[in-house]
């Protein structure tokens, strides 16, 4: 399964339950998706398999252009990670628009990849192309690491090997970078840090990233913003840095977070994998 989340809306304060969503994505890059109004607790593997419907290519992925890089390989190899898009957000509801939301929102990470591939940091995730099946993109090919920064939160040992300094330090060089291009991230929070080999902090997921004053398809998580927005500005970015050195400083000191856990949605699909979590 390459991903499994709770839809929840609030009234009066509350989160309510909607749905459990799941989806698939198979060797041949064909998605799958399924939902139910049960928790994800009680629902069995028979009925996730059965409940699954083939998704339309048109309505995730979108056409590839001679525009766009395509990656060596297609992107196989043991140390390159596949960022796809998100099929549990495809919903068959929104079958009558014009243009599909999940291609779009992969479209606009495509081009920001493409332009921050021409403007090279070390602190930013390095982009390899784009994978292509059937004349489109089905995914962002791009260096795998292994630890994502949130995971400082549940392992004594992972905080033990890491400056905590340094590891803010690369983040915040990272940021201005991407500010001096004139570019906001939009969503930084610590499910979008991962480490590298040498204990360098790399920025990922650049899903909401645009240039100032443009609008976004795809924001920030809560908790980790101020407000609410739809418009890419360098104050979002601004706003969530503290936030990360407060998250940091209390998990180096063993004092409880106040800020909400990572979505799933913000996770790799391996790493979710690897926690137990499907």
């Amino acid at each position: 399964m390459t991903s499994l989340s709770e839809d929840f809306e609030v009234v009066d304060g509350q989160h309510k339950f909607l749905r459990t969503v799941w989806a698939v994505l198979d060797e041949d890059d064909v998605g799958w998706r399924g939902q139910k109004d049960v928790r994800k607790y009680y629902i069995s593997m028979p009925e996730f398999e059965s409940g699954l419907e083939r998704v339309p290519d048109a309505w995730l992925f979108p056409e590839m252009s001679p525009e766009f890089t395509t990656a060596p390989d297609n992107g196989v190899g043991e140390d390159l990670y596949i960022k796809r898009p998100n099929i549990t957000r495809y919903d068959p509801v929104d079958v009558g628009d014009v243009v599909p939301s999940v291609p779009r929102v992969l479209l606009d990470e495509v081009r920001i990849m493409e332009f921050l591939a021409k403007h090279p940091h070390p602190n930013i995730v390095r982009y390899h192309g784009c994978r292509v099946q059937r004349g489109r993109v089905t995914g962002l090919v791009l260096d795998r690491h292994g630890i994502v920064l949130d995971a400082l939160e549940d392992d004594e040992n992972l905080r033990a090997s890491l400056n905590k300094d340094s590891i803010l330090a690369d983040i915040e060089t990272a940021v201005a970078h991407l500010h001096s291009l004139g570019l906001a991230h939009n969503d930084l929070n610590p499910a979008n840090v991962v480490v590298d080999k040498n204990n360098k902090a790399i920025l990922i997921d650049f899903g909401s990233c645009q240039p100032f004053g443009k609008g976004l398809m795809s924001t920030g998580t809560p908790g980790w913003v101020d407000e609410e927005f739809t418009t890419s500005a360098k104050q979002h970015d601004l706003a969530a840095l503290p936030k990360i050195k407060a998250w940091m400083d209390n998990v180096y000191q063993g004092v409880p977070t106040d800020l909400p856990p990572m979505p799933l949605d913000g996770l790799h699909s391996k790493t979710i994998e690897e926690r137990g979590l499907l």
